[in-house]
């Protein structure tokens, strides 16, 4: 089997259908780079794997398996008061603090993230983050927002190397294999876009066994990160 972005790869499809799963997204800003996704089933064991391009492509697969959580790895709320991200607007967040509450409760943890502010580099995929939510929301999909940096963290400590490394990947394929070793007859086939998809799943999984910790404001937005308990260290 081989991973393509044009032809995501599909395992045990003929079972799919018949089982709950989890589903991990690590969301791209535009469709132009597709985005990696994962999905498992509530035992751990890998379905399916690939790149899909567009929201269409997206909410085509989730409309297949039908999942009991979608996990993305993107922000997908703005700050309560704040309409959009454009400088031009007056829109401004209720609090008078920068970033969402669950951005804030991270960096307390000691967890840098994304901003969340105007002045943000990922505003398209802020965008488009909240857009795809909404549209998965509407058929009646469980969306959750998670973050996989916060989650290996959470696993394995703050001594993580850098994931764009030869020993960062090393790292981050042997861990998931401990974790998932389902997935361990496929990591050579991944990129660290589909790792970051292994861990939204993941994530999805423990979120789907009540052993998550949501970050934030259920009004404002949540991020779902393993509750200390699950990891080897707590930050």
């Amino acid at each position: 089997m081989r991973a393509k972005r044009s032809n995501p790869a599909t395992l045990r499809t003929g079972s799919a259908k018949r089982c709950q799963l989890v589903f991990g997204i690590d969301l791209t800003s535009t469709a132009v780079k597709p985005s990696a996704c994962l999905a498992l089933d509530t035992e751990g064991q890998l379905i399916y794997f690939g790149f899909l391009a567009t929201d269409a492509d997206i909410i085509s697969v989730q409309n297949f398996y039908s999942p009991r959580v979608i996990a993305i790895d993107a922000p997908l709320s703005l700050p309560l008061g704040m309409c959009c991200l454009e400088k031009s607007c007056p829109c401004r967040p209720n609090s008078g603090e920068k970033n969402r509450k669950c951005d804030r409760e991270l960096r307390r943890y000691g967890i840098p993230c994304y901003p969340t502010t105007k002045e943000t580099f990922i505003k398209e995929l802020i965008y488009r983050g909240i857009s795809l939510k909404n549209k998965l929301c509407h058929q009646g999909f469980r969306v959750i927002e998670v973050y996989p940096y916060a989650t290996k963290i959470r696993l394995f400590g703050k001594a993580i190397p850098p994931k764009t490394t030869r020993e960062g990947m090393t790292f981050l394929k042997r861990e998931l294999a401990n974790l998932l070793p389902s997935l361990s007859p496929y990591l050579h086939l991944f990129d660290h876009n589909l790792c970051d998809a292994a861990m939204a799943a993941y994530t999805g999984l423990l979120c789907h066994e009540n052993i998550t910790e949501a970050l934030g404001d259920g009004e404002e937005g949540l991020i779902f990160i393993p509750k200390a308990s699950q990891g080897k260290r707590s930050p």
